[in-house]
């Protein structure tokens, strides 16, 4: 039999739980606009690690939607969150925690890595993942609406519907491995898979180094 036993409570809609590597706080998203910490205690703080909700919007599925630790984490203070903003553009964006108070994050720090312009309340995506060859993995959804109205998953002159992969610069911006697939060919050069609906949430399975990618059906079937 499971059991099940709240671990913590007083969390205003979480959509993902984060650690930074060798740290035992954990960072909680929550999708109105604010990062919570839990301490190693299992405590959590009153005040929030980030708070950003005069940014975001949460129209349809957007909001807050993940976060991600740059992997010299405990060295540049650097992370990243992916949300949409009052517009409904998806959005990445670079900030630093407080070399005086590892608590909090710097408000001011902030700086734009992209910026996706998005005009439906749904299909998102929502993730960022810092992978094993240490760049800035990205989903983006389709643009929104049944079918693809607009074919931008098909379409490699845009980032909808795309999984990206990214070098994010320190003062902002980012630029693309030379690896990437379409760098030197027709297509997006930040574009490294195509051809997706909604993925809302992927995963490395470093053992194997597969990427799994839970993708949000239609009407008939859900994919992986």
């Amino acid at each position: 039999k499971v059991k099940l036993e709240p671990y913590v409570t007083g969390v205003n809609a979480p959509l993902a739980m984060v650690q930074p590597n060798g740290d035992k706080r954990k960072f909680v998203v929550e999708q109105w606009g604010r990062v919570r910490i839990i301490d190693e205690n299992g405590n959590l703080l009153p005040e929030p690690f980030l708070d950003i909700r005069n940014r975001v919007s949460t129209e349809g599925e957007g909001g807050l939607l993940s976060l991600a630790f740059a992997p010299d984490y405990r060295r540049s203070r650097r992370f990243y969150v992916y949300y949409t903003d009052r517009r409904g553009y998806i959005t990445i964006d670079q900030f630093q925690s407080d070399p005086r108070d590892p608590d909090r994050a710097l408000a001011g720090s902030r700086r734009t890595v992209i910026v996706q312009p998005h005009f439906r309340a749904n299909h998102k995506g929502g993730q960022i993942v810092f992978g094993p060859d240490g760049h800035l993995w990205t989903a983006f959804g389709d643009g929104g609406g049944g079918g693809d109205p607009d074919d931008n998953a098909q379409n490699l002159g845009t980032l909808l519907g795309k999984l990206l992969r990214i070098r994010p610069r320190s003062q902002g911006g980012y630029t693309v491995p030379r690896s990437n697939p379409f760098v030197g060919r027709t297509g997006r050069d930040e574009i490294y898979a195509y051809g997706l609906r909604n993925p809302y949430r992927f995963s490395f399975d470093r053992l194997r180094g597969h990427l799994l990618i839970p993708d949000v059906g239609q009407d008939a079937a859900e994919e992986l």
